[in-house]
């Protein structure tokens, strides 16, 4: 499941905006308050990624998910949902089928956006195939074929964020497709700072009617990278808590169990595979991650939260 380079770990800080409130402070909190989502990616891939995910929501120190909504356990996510109180479920909007045997297609049907499936009827496994035969009005009807199923599941969604970033990193118009959904259902996008500078500030045409300055930013998207996993995830994960900087923050990891099913679904893959998740799993379900939350005066938050600002 790769990811664009610069997506991996985004530690520049632009500056804070030099007028209102930081978005802490609009949450509640003091500007110097270190806010953090840690956020498990990819439910509804697998009942092995449900499983973990839950969990860690339950007993760790998980407390937001994103679930990809065309593929064959996304079902099983609003069952579980109704084990935790208000949980902090987004749509976690998927366009591409990365994995080698494991296989789905649109949500809306191939028929309705032909550019997004293959000549077996599976989505591509690259944004850039994505990008060179979709349309932006197909991938708009298929995000919204997502939010309206996840909907029909009980799903109380609470934000959009992309599978692979290819909402980010596509057709310029994917991006706008992206802010447009976002603010037709009142619910943040995943957006930080870099993001925000490098997609909407250049391009005010493509946002035309839509109030963009509504959408709450936050300041850094972290999540390890192949470098990361070869170093040791407790190393990489230790120190993003010890160095986390004052402001909102998210922490993008992936969580399964390293079994059969899931080593299956990732056959093929060298990174983002069943023992990377596991180590997600056993990192923030540990002793220690607790302890570097509390001794570095870590808040955790949700999306939910942060949909208040709207």
């Amino acid at each position: 499941m790769k990811k664009p380079p610069f997506f991996l770990l985004i530690l520049l800080i632009i500056p804070t905006w030099s007028m209102g409130q930081t978005l802490q402070e609009k949450l509640g909190y003091p500007p110097d308050a270190k806010l953090l989502i840690i956020h498990g990616d990819d439910v509804g891939v697998s009942h092995s990624q449900n499983r973990a995910t839950f969990e860690a929501m339950k007993k760790g120190l998980v407390t937001s998910t994103s679930m990809m909504v065309p593929t064959a356990w996304s079902s099983e996510v609003a069952q579980m949902a109704k084990e935790i109180e208000n949980p902090d479920i987004g749509i976690h909007i998927t366009l591409t089928n990365e994995w080698l045997h494991y296989n789905w297609g649109p949500e809306a049907g191939r028929k309705a956006v032909p550019g997004l499936a293959n000549s077996v009827g599976h989505m591509y496994p690259s944004c850039a195939e994505v990008s060179e035969y979709a349309s932006p009005e197909e991938v708009e009807m298929e995000v919204r074929a997502q939010i309206q199923s996840a909907k029909a599941m009980g799903i109380d969604i609470t934000h959009l964020d992309s599978h692979m970033g290819c909402m980010f990193f596509g057709r310029p118009e994917y991006f706008r497709v992206y802010v447009k959904l976002a603010l037709e259902n009142n619910i943040p996008a995943m957006i930080n700072r870099e993001l925000y500078q490098g997609l909407i500030r250049p391009n005010p045409d493509l946002f035309t009617g839509m109030n963009v300055d509504k959408l709450p930013i936050i300041d850094q998207i972290i999540m390890a990278d192949e470098e990361a996993y070869e170093k040791g995830m407790e190393k990489f994960y230790t120190e993003a808590l010890e160095n986390l900087p004052s402001g909102v923050h998210v922490l993008l990891i992936h969580l399964a169990f390293d079994d059969v099913e899931m080593n299956a679904v990732t056959a093929g893959h060298d990174s983002f595979h069943a023992p990377w998740r596991q180590q997600d799993y056993d990192f923030f379900t540990s002793e220690k991650a607790k302890r570097l939350i509390e001794e570095n005066n870590i808040k955790l938050i949700t999306w939910r939260e942060i949909g208040k600002v709207l």
